[in-house]
């Protein structure tokens, strides 16, 4: 009995202490200084972005700069305040970034708690990791790439292949912007590989060399091509990809072949009389001459494999289809029959002794005479 009259009694002066004893202990534990420490992103743009562009960073006692992946640093920021204030700065997702200014003439940035908002609510800084950064600036400018051709790479295509290339970009050229000391050793390539015809058409990826953070975060590029319906023209970077057209053709490659003897057949304007035609400087019933050949790899091993290979001689411009005449025709005037792509060139025996053309009569025969043939 005396037990229960121990603790029942003067129950609600108990009850009392007890409620302000724990209120007592849990302002106490709230209000007890604690220490944490938060991962901040920063970003530091320079003040005048239009003439001046950030290209590396250096902790302290580095010796190579660094540009890291979308241009943002991580801080480490050790904050000391009440308990509850840290736990509610702990507790914020949505402020974890911050841009820093830089001055043209800043070479070094020391953190400071107002760059990321502190003091606040009792709660300050007591730490930075790392506490600075040495920071490498670069005048910006502007240039021009004028042959677009020269920007295109053919993967696929052999040595002694021709490529014909367009490009379907600005008629001044691609102009980028970027970084002085960038700018000296960028190149703009695409890459387009052809389909199993020879031929390419489409849009394909303009990439910048070389492929590093530094140089997609610095360059520009003036996007002012294959614009859709009401898209304005726009300084882009290349961290997001940019598309160019372009058309390539596969020219098959040259070769060339000579021969001895290649038969000649003459064509003739419409005569009402027969004729006879015959090759000067030549032993006589000479039907063929010494040329080369240049065309297609394809189409000369085709040639090669002839048998006999024939070449048209055209027909005079002018004729006196009473009296015929001699007349002349140099090789290039020459067709081979079969293959209207093939070039007739001259022989290197004929460059040697000094020929310029060949030449032939056409003499039209009398009665008697076309008895006799």
């Amino acid at each position: 009995m005396w037990l229960k009259n121990l603790f029942l009694a003067n129950w609600r002066t108990k009850a009392t202490a007890l409620f302000f004893s724990v209120s007592i202990w849990f302002v106490a534990y709230q209000s007890e200084a604690q220490r944490s420490t938060l991962k901040y992103r920063v970003r530091f743009e320079p003040e005048e972005p239009g003439k001046m562009a950030i290209v590396g960073f250096r902790r302290s006692g580095q010796t190579v700069s660094l540009f890291p992946p979308s241009g943002e640093l991580e801080v480490e920021v050790t904050i000391e305040g009440p308990r509850e204030q840290v736990d509610e700065i702990r507790a914020e997702t949505s402020v974890n970034k911050f841009v820093i200014p830089v001055e043209k003439d800043d070479s070094t940035h020391e953190f400071k708690q107002d760059d990321f908002g502190f003091p606040r609510d009792g709660v300050s800084v007591s730490n930075f990791q790392p506490k600075r950064f040495l920071i490498e600036q670069s005048g910006i400018e502007e240039r021009t790439i004028s042959a677009l051709k020269s920007i295109v790479e053919v993967p696929n295509k052999k040595s002694d292949d021709k490529v014909s290339i367009e490009v379907d970009g600005p008629e001044g050229g691609l102009r980028i912007r970027g970084p002085v000391s960038v700018l000296d050793s960028v190149k703009l390539k695409v890459t387009v590989p052809l389909d199993f015809q020879g031929r390419a058409d489409g849009l394909f990826d303009l990439r910048i060399q070389p492929d590093t953070e530094k140089m997609k975060q610095t360059v520009q590029l003036l996007k002012n091509f294959d614009l859709g319906p009401g898209v304005k023209a726009e300084w882009v970077r290349f961290t997001d990809p940019v598309r160019i057209h372009v058309s390539a053709v596969l020219e098959e490659s040259l070769d060339m072949f000579s021969v001895d003897r290649a038969r000649l057949l003459f064509q003739l304007p419409l005569l009402q009389a027969p004729c006879r035609v015959t090759l000067k400087d030549v032993p006589l019933g000479t039907e063929t001459i010494p040329v080369a050949f240049e065309g297609s790899r394809k189409q000369v091993q085709k040639i090669r494999d002839l048998p006999e290979i024939t070449l048209i001689v055209p027909a005079p411009a002018e004729f006196d289809t009473e009296k015929g005449g001699t007349f002349n025709f140099i090789e290039s005037d020459l067709k081979v029959k079969g293959f209207p792509g093939v070039n007739v060139l001259q022989h290197e025996s004929r460059k040697e002794q000094q020929a310029s053309f060949w030449s032939y009569e056409i003499k039209v025969l009398g009665e008697n005479e076309s008895k006799k043939e």
